[in-house]
């Protein structure tokens, strides 16, 4: 199962920034929303495109996908899965 379109949208809706900034959790976020770590190649400074800002987003959804399909049923809906990788993504 993977995240569906309409799920992946309504991440993006929430906004891109191509520059580095800290959440309220003090935790150094970027483009969508991704988590800053050393391997990212994204230095506190950076400015990223959208188009790596969507690389981001996609190495995310693709980690946090893995990670549910391993745990969730196979008979779970589209929505209940897209709800399921929203809520970890967030």
């Amino acid at each position: 199962m993977n995240l569906s379109h309409r799920a992946l949208t309504s991440i993006k809706s929430k906004g891109f920034r191509a520059k580095p900034y800290t959440d309220s959790e003090g935790v150094l976020r970027i483009g969508y929303g991704h988590r800053v770590t050393p391997g990212d190649g994204v230095a506190p400074k950076d400015l990223i495109n959208v188009f790596k800002g969507s690389e981001l987003l996609e190495a995310d959804i693709k980690q946090i996908v893995k990670h549910l399909v391993e745990q969730v049923p196979s008979n779970i809906t589209q929505q209940e899965f897209d709800q399921l990788v929203l809520q970890k993504y967030n």
